[in-house]
């Protein structure tokens, strides 16, 4: 068939193959070749081609030969103004952008002259008139004013990654006047000054159809206006500055009744509760929490006094904040416990969270991914665990404990593990600690357990464990795709083991031996 006859629908077909499949130069070469070959192709191949644009180069490389240069300082630069004929045809590529990324780099590959012929464009609308994603990572002021001719209405999703300025502060408050339509937003940086935050809060609750929405420092007054946002769905903030001791100005919590996905930032767990207090997420189906003490001290003890045990009136106020259609609870916290070697800390049993702290998180039934892995979970027993597992059926990632050494033994045991497999049959990712030793295999919940398909690998921490070849084998019953333990598997490779835990290693060491054993007989024997 003439490639004149082709349907349009197959010559679409074809350029978003390359445009998918060939992302990189060899893809844009093709495209490019398609252009050139004849009329039929040339727009849908352009259209590709300008789709996604890093850096303001391409666009100066649309003009006639002879008109662009190199400097001195190896940076892209103009011989003369750009005429009105000339911009016209930049615009002809310019319009096709739909997606524009400038990195530092970028910039500085840029002379003087560029920036102020770009600034200086002589339209009424935005440089990239059809643009729907802008990534913006510099933060340098004097291309502010640049940056500022990128936006428009129909910008969609836009992340700046801008550092607290009152020039960043009055760029971040034009945006809803600027950019409308904006659905997705990603911007850590604050406002200078409590005024400058107001200012920039305020023209975020103008953008009436923001649906995603990642910035810096929040305060609760914040968060009482964002709730009026009608599309709000996804909300990542940080109480880096939090005050607990700050005054309520209305009793009554702050309702976000459409949010669907929650992250926070905070720095000490009791800074981030006491927001919580304040806060109804009833339509929330994900909780990511982090806990971030490296913003106040680098001083391990003073981090560990920030980290603290968690209080069963915190884990009281989590199941107030949060309806039962919770899925996903991910609580971080972010310090490096490799090297961290006060004894008397780890070995302090008021650090074990209680069963009793756990109860109330039994009703988040639906939950798939339950990550606290940094906890001490010494005090959960097998009937704990047993419970905590007929609570959460829908189980796919499991991190209870397994992150920190402590050195509290743990009471849960195999029989614990066994009752976590039994009841959880989706499990595909688990860490925890537990005393692993054989069980009779025809006593429950041994015996009554379905095999777990899904679990390849899993992480044990720091658990003791009696008898390894027996373990493996009781392992390898509960989990028949199993090929690996990790130990320690958070311990930096060129620390040693804490000599504490090295016949525990020494032990998975052989479980270990045995699976990879196992399944090389396995492999052979099809």
């Amino acid at each position: 068939m003439h490639i004149h006859l082709l349907p349009t629908e197959i010559i679409l077909h074809i350029i978003f193959d390359i445009y998918t499949d060939h992302k990189g130069p060899v893809g844009r070469a093709t495209l490019a070749a398609l252009a050139r070959t004849c009329r039929k192709f040339k727009e849908p191949a352009l259209d590709s081609l300008w789709k996604d644009v890093f850096g303001f180069k391409p666009l100066i490389s649309c003009l006639p030969e002879g008109l662009s240069d190199i400097n001195l300082l190896g940076q892209l630069t103009l011989k003369r103004p750009i005429s009105n004929p000339e911009w016209k045809l930049v615009d002809r590529y310019a319009r096709r952008i739909h997606s524009f990324t400038v990195f530092t780099n970028d910039l500085y590959n840029l002379s003087d002259r560029v920036v102020q012929v770009l600034i200086s464009a002589p339209s009424a609308t935005p440089l990239l008139s059809n643009l729907r994603s802008l990534a913006w990572y510099d933060d340098q002021q004097d291309f502010f004013p640049l940056l500022c001719t990128l936006f428009g209405p129909t910008i969609t999703s836009m992340k700046l990654d801008l550092w607290p300025s009152f020039a960043s502060s009055a760029l971040l408050a034009s945006l809803g006047a600027r950019c409308p339509s904006i659905r997705e937003l990603d911007c850590a940086s604050h406002g200078d000054s409590e005024e400058s935050s107001d200012i920039i809060v305020e023209a975020l609750c103008g953008l009436q159809k923001l649906f995603c929405l990642q910035t810096g420092v929040l305060h609760t007054g914040d968060l009482v206006r964002l709730a009026s946002l009608p599309s709000l769905k996804s909300l990542h903030f940080d109480l880096m500055d939090y005050d607990i001791g700050e005054p309520q100005l209305n009793s009554i919590p702050t309702n976000f009744s459409q949010l669907d996905e929650v992250h926070i930032t905070a720095p000490s767990h009791s800074v981030l509760i006491d927001c919580l207090k304040n806060v109804r997420c009833l339509s929330c189906r994900s909780l990511q929490m982090s806990v971030d003490p490296n913003y106040f001290s680098d001083d391990p003890e003073v981090l560990l006094l920030l980290y603290g045990p968690l209080e069963f009136t915190d884990i009281i106020s989590l199941s107030q904040c949060f309806s039962p259609v919770l899925e996903e609870l991910v609580f971080e916290l972010e310090f490096e416990f490799s090297d961290f070697n006060d004894e008397d800390t780890l070995a302090n049993p008021m650090f074990a969270l209680g069963f009793d702290a756990v109860v109330p998180l039994l009703s988040f039934s639906r939950l798939t991914d339950l990550r606290l892995d940094w906890i001490c979970t010494s005090a959960i027993d097998d009937a704990s665990l047993k419970t905590i597992a007929q609570s959460w059926p829908q189980l796919e990632t499991f991190w209870f404990g397994g992150s920190v050494p402590w050195l509290v033994p743990p009471s849960l045991t195999s029989i614990g593990f066994a009752h976590l497999i039994y009841h959880c049959r989706r499990l595909c990712d688990i860490q925890m600690s537990f005393r692993a030793y054989p069980v009779d295999i025809n006593s429950e919940p041994f015996s009554k357990t379905i095999p777990n398909e899904n679990v390849t690998s899993f992480s044990v921490g720091v658990s003791p464990i009696i008898d390894p070849i027996g373990v493996a084998c009781q392992l390898r019953r509960l989990l028949p795709k199993l090929a690996e333990i990790y130990f320690l598997d958070w311990l930096a490779d060129e620390l040693p083991v804490p000599s504490s835990f090295e016949h525990y290693e020494d032990g998975w060491s052989r479980v270990n031996e045995f699976l990879g054993v196992h399944r090389y007989q396995r492999k052979h024997e099809r």
